[in-house]
């Protein structure tokens, strides 16, 4: 790791035309700077051109550049020694708040050591919000870190390593491999498959490599930790990774069951249920965030941003609305003026990522109970929720004989193995199918 000073030109400069000198270091792409408390006019700096002589000496130079340049010599050293001492020991790259302690000349190693008296969820949640700053996740995988590490929360509160009184008991130099062992354990008694456990896993061990760095945890605890990932595609005892959908005759048993519904909120969510549905399997998200000036009623199309990836990824869609969606809109207009189906306040912030994806999860869970109970009265075999209109769109299009690809655009997946990876096993009518019209060969 090599220092340089610099010019802090970015600065103002005092009443001589001075400006101040700072040493910079650089870690895991984010520089970090240290004044000298030592300022100069810019004709007088060499910076790294004066091969150790950083400040102009001679007649025409500074009167004091023999005294200021060993000055910075020293402190280049001192900071150097330090520096490659830690990196020697520990053999890794130094984090950024440890190079800042460097540099303000406050690291102390025992010192340091006893800072892993801290909150590990909270540790956990503090570097996935500096990573997400920095721009190097998207919002989509920071709400998933957050989403795990309430999870893990949910763990820690059956484990009883976590108080009510406060946000966790569980300090970063506690972390060991048994604790997490039993949490991979109780997430696979609820189904979780191995890649899912693993997606969970994945900022927990990030923070571990972090907390030995800063000499939190020895290089054994780190070492195993490491090693707990789970074999990709091996099954999970008691997962269910079955992609439920309904079929032609359920999706009308389902329109009976509504009619007679008692509560006008029912009608609302099953028009919800089935607006996606007739619009190409629409995410909650994205039926929820739809807006009237996202609609063209007359040309009957949709050009709306997705919101699963509300991020610089964001794409935007373009789907036709079928005769039974626009039905469903024209019992909505006048409604609302805003958002289509008035699940969000018409004022409401979407570049709020943070309380978007909060206000969704809540909602999505109150019209998912609200379907549970709508799937019962038809003696569904499988928990309905929202996500398998989405489902049933693909299954029932794969089986008109809608080519892949073109469903795998519909849905705004990313790519057509996406598609083939969640459907390819229910196309057994579609197989059925192809095999009497186009492979039964006359010879």
């Amino acid at each position: 790791m090599e220092g340089k000073y610099l010019l802090r030109k970015d600065s103002k400069p005092n009443e001589f035309g001075e400006y101040k000198i700072a040493l910079q270091y650089c870690t895991q792409g984010v520089p970090v700077k240290k004044s000298t408390g030592i300022s100069v006019h810019p004709d007088l700096w060499l910076g790294d051109k004066g091969d150790g002589h950083y400040i102009r000496t001679g007649k025409d130079g500074h009167q004091k550049a023999y005294i200021l340049n060993q000055r910075l010599i020293n402190m280049k050293k001192g900071i150097d020694d330090r520096i490659n001492s830690l990196l020697a020991e520990k053999n890794q790259i130094i984090p950024v708040p440890v190079l800042r302690s460097i540099l303000s000349g406050e690291y102390d190693r025992e010192k340091e050591k006893n800072k892993g008296q801290v909150s590990f969820v909270e540790f956990v949640l503090t570097e996935n919000k500096e990573t997400y700053n920095l721009g190097k996740i998207s919002y989509s995988v920071w709400a998933n870190i957050q989403c795990n590490m309430n999870t893990f929360c949910d763990f820690l509160h059956k484990m009883k390593r976590m108080d009510t009184s406060e946000k966790t008991t569980l300090y970063c130099r506690d972390i060991t491999v048994k604790l997490l062992k039993d949490y991979i354990k109780w997430r696979q008694e609820r189904g979780n498959t191995n890649e899912t456990i693993n997606k969970a896993l994945t900022p927990i061990i990030k923070a571990v490599k972090i907390m030995h760095r800063r000499d939190w945890i020895d290089r054994d605890t780190c070492d195993e930790i490491c090693n707990l990932y789970l074999p990709a595609n091996a099954k999970v005892l008691g997962a269910d990774t079955t992609t439920h959908y309904l079929t032609q005759e359920q999706v009308k048993q389902l329109i009976e069951a509504v009619k007679t519904a008692k509560y006008e909120r029912t009608r609302d969510i099953f028009d919800m249920f089935m607006f996606s549905l007739y619009t190409c399997g629409l995410r909650f998200s994205d039926v929820a965030t739809l807006r009237w000036a996202e609609i063209d009623m007359d040309k009957r199309t949709i050009r709306h941003i997705q919101v699963k990836n509300h991020t610089r990824n964001a794409k935007m869609l373009s789907l036709s609305i079928p005769d039974e969606g626009m039905k469903i809109l024209q019992r909505w207009q006048g409604r609302n003026d805003n958002f289509v189906f008035g699940l969000l306040d018409d004022e409401f912030d979407l570049s709020n990522c943070e309380n978007l994806k909060e206000t969704l999860n809540s909602k999505n869970r109150t019209i998912n109970t609200s379907l549970h109970t709508l799937g019962d009265k038809i003696h569904l075999t499988f928990s309905l929720h929202f996500h398998v209109s989405r489902h049933t769109f693909a299954t029932l299009a794969l089986n008109n004989t809608v080519d892949i690809k073109t469903v795998s655009t519909l849905m705004g997946h990313s790519s057509v193995l996406t598609t083939e990876k969640v459907y390819a096993t229910l196309l057994p009518s579609t197989i059925e199918k192809t095999v009497e019209e186009k492979l039964n060969f006359h010879f």
